[in-house]
């Protein structure tokens, strides 16, 4: 074989190899949150079909607000009534309903739980909260009261949602180093401006919590915001939107000392930003 046989040999076999490959991009950490580590986007074929869609509500709440047991009941009933649909975070605002009692063993006032009540727009009371941060007809404001709730959940549980989320996670026990991947499938094209928040809950906490006019001293506390991994607003999804685009994110974090992996989830959910608020779809998994 001379020289010029080799050439042209060598010239297909790099051919075949380039479309046998998928168009994936290198890992790169685009900014955004101080937890990333890598962002990767391409463009897969065949679209992805769509998924069906979660429900996120977010309960901005108290343990001296009298009434908001009665949101947290509420919440459960959905979680039982729609099993797998709902993803709840239970956010608590530094505020005087917020203030921990002397004898509290833990305070679960939020810094980044006020800045999102900040964001999305008090009401006045709690409990307050998001459906989907969905401004619904009738309503003056994303959060609305408790009585409304299950009406607005009814609302969106047939919507098709324009992207799917698949979450994973590698946590270990002995650095409690928690690393997440969100895995973002666009099955139709969206021009809007997205972000994508990943935030950890803790459920399962026994603290103080006043119900009605009663102290529980043994209130079992769910679905608790420990942290937002992300920025508190969402990370940008910068790459162009079409159907079959996927976005690849991996954040890695530390647990505080004082959370329980055992009893805390992660919770990653794709929004609108600009003109809008609203979920397109939210996930949940378990940290071990």
């Amino acid at each position: 074989m001379n020289k010029l046989h080799i050439i042209i040999a060598g010239l297909i076999l790099a051919i075949l190899s380039i479309s046998s490959c998928k168009e994936i991009g290198p890992d790169i950490n685009l900014g955004g949150s101080q937890n990333s580590v890598s962002d990767t986007t391409y463009i897969e074929s065949p679209v992805a079909t769509p998924e069906i869609k979660n429900i996120l509500i977010e309960d901005f709440t108290g343990v001296r607000c009298p009434n908001c047991p009665q949101a947290h009941v509420i919440i459960q009933s959905l979680k039982t009534q729609y099993p797998n649909r709902i993803v709840a975070v239970s956010l608590h605002p530094i505020n005087t309903l917020g203030a921990p009692y002397v004898f509290s063993p833990q305070n679960f006032d939020n810094q980044k739980a006020q800045n999102l009540f900040d964001y999305l727009g008090q009401i006045g009371f709690e409990p307050a909260g998001g459906i989907d941060r969905k401004l619904y007809t009738g309503e003056s404001n994303v959060l609305v009261d408790k009585s409304t709730w299950n009406t607005h959940v009814g609302d969106e549980l047939p919507l098709v949602p324009p992207v799917n989320i698949t979450l994973t996670k590698m946590y270990d026990s002995t650095s409690r180093q928690l690393t997440i991947t969100a895995e973002l499938h666009y099955t139709t094209t969206d021009t809007t401006s997205n972000r994508l928040t990943i935030m950890l809950t803790e459920s399962n906490i026994v603290n103080p919590q006043l119900n009605g006019s009663v102290i529980d001293t043994f209130y079992v506390h769910k679905d608790v915001l420990r942290d937002v991994i992300t920025t508190t607003q969402g990370d940008a999804l910068t790459a162009p939107r079409q159907a079959g685009r996927v976005v690849r994110k991996t954040y890695k974090t530390t647990l505080d000392t004082g959370w329980k992996p055992e009893n805390m989830s992660i919770v990653a959910f794709v929004h609108e930003y600009v003109n809008t608020k609203v979920v397109y779809q939210a996930k949940e998994i378990s940290v071990e």
